[in-house]
């Protein structure tokens, strides 16, 4: 069964709590649940109910070499993933409370602190990269991240519960940290720059040359699907009281007796009035008969209409520059990575 990774950023860890308590009330175990959120100044700390710094393991942790924690010991065992909240440090990051299947793959064999970055685990777990390193800011900066593995057939589900109030609009949240000066890129140490320029510098003894590389950035402006919200329409049937008047015809048969005299009467039958006779009269009556009719009034028409329209992205792109001081001739020159190579040797 394919399972897909499902991700919703809080502005705290209360927000996130509450959602993770939705999502168990709603029967998503909790060994499929993460939570991590920044424990900056403690703030989180009362919450914790363990350490993961690796004097503090008192779980079983047969099942979980290699990662210093089992699944089944970070989610809280059977009392829900926040009975097993517990401390510990993420690179870059700093100071975080946490629960999860998610922290099994940042705590370290019996090291016990978090071994690798947050982005890096997201991207693990199926989260693309970019994502990611913005969820990893959005913690440094404070949040909270509640991360679930769902398969195909729940992912609507647990969608719904997570869209209810409390969750930020990541979008957004993003734009802004990028408005401020945020680049998305994350933080590494070594030959490579912060923007994934790797700079080399010749200094082998067996070389004569030493080399300084002319670089230029490139501008990739891509496209994505997000989901701006959702319009949903329920029909249901309600039932109202009505009256009608109709006007019902019935028929009586009164039989009377009346005394006569004399030997004829009006209305009486000719001939012998010992000869036996029947009169039979029938009464009729008239009743309500009821019927209905169903007729369509009105529609109601859902529909998606697309449009088109083009956005200018501005941004800066970095391109290296040499200067060259020849004191042979006192000339200056300058190269980039584009021209024409006779302007060198102005």
């Amino acid at each position: 069964m394919t399972s897909k990774t499902i991700t919703a950023f809080f502005d705290n860890y209360e927000d996130a709590s509450e959602a993770v308590r939705r999502l168990e009330s709603a029967g998503i175990p909790h060994r499929d649940i993460s939570l991590v959120a920044s424990n900056e100044g403690d703030r989180y700390s009362s919450h914790a109910t363990r350490t993961f710094d690796g004097t503090n393991h008192h779980d079983d942790v047969s099942d979980g070499a290699g990662t210093g924690a089992t699944v089944g010991t970070l989610a809280g065992g059977g009392a829900g993933l926040l009975a097993g909240l517990g401390m510990l440090a993420i690179p870059g990051l700093g100071p975080v409370v946490a629960a999860g299947w998610l922290v099994s793959t940042l705590v370290g064999a019996g090291a016990g602190a978090a071994v690798g970055g947050i982005a890096g685990a997201l991207v693990d777990a199926g989260v693309d990269e970019n994502d990611a390193h913005a969820y990893a800011e959005g913690i440094r900066r404070g949040g909270a991240l509640v991360t679930v593995r769902a398969s195909e057939a729940d992912v609507d589900r647990i969608v719904d519960i997570l869209d209810d109030e409390g969750t930020v609009d990541f979008d957004e949240r993003e734009n802004t940290w990028r408005s401020e000066g945020w680049t998305g890129a994350s933080t590494t140490t070594g030959s490579s720059t912060g923007a994934g320029l790797t700079g080399r510098a010749s200094t082998t003894s067996d070389r004569a040359d030493e080399v300084i590389p002319v670089a230029e950035e490139e501008l990739h402006v891509g496209k994505r699907e997000v989901n701006r919200g959702r319009v949903r329409l329920h029909s249901r049937v309600v039932e109202r009281p009505v009256q009608e008047q109709v006007t019902l015809r019935e028929e009586r048969v009164a039989v009377e007796r009346r005394p006569v005299s004399g030997t004829t009467q009006a209305g009486t039958l000719a001939g012998d009035p010992f000869q036996e006779r029947t009169i039979e009269v029938e009464e009729r009556a008239e009743e309500a008969v009821v019927s209905k009719e169903a007729r369509v009034v009105e529609e109601v028409v859902v529909r998606k209409e697309a449009e088109q329209r083009t956005e200018t992205i501005s941004d800066t792109v970095r391109k290296t520059e040499v200067d060259v001081e020849d004191e042979r001739g006192n000339t200056v020159s300058r190269t980039g990575t584009t021209g024409n190579p006779s302007d060198r040797d102005r």
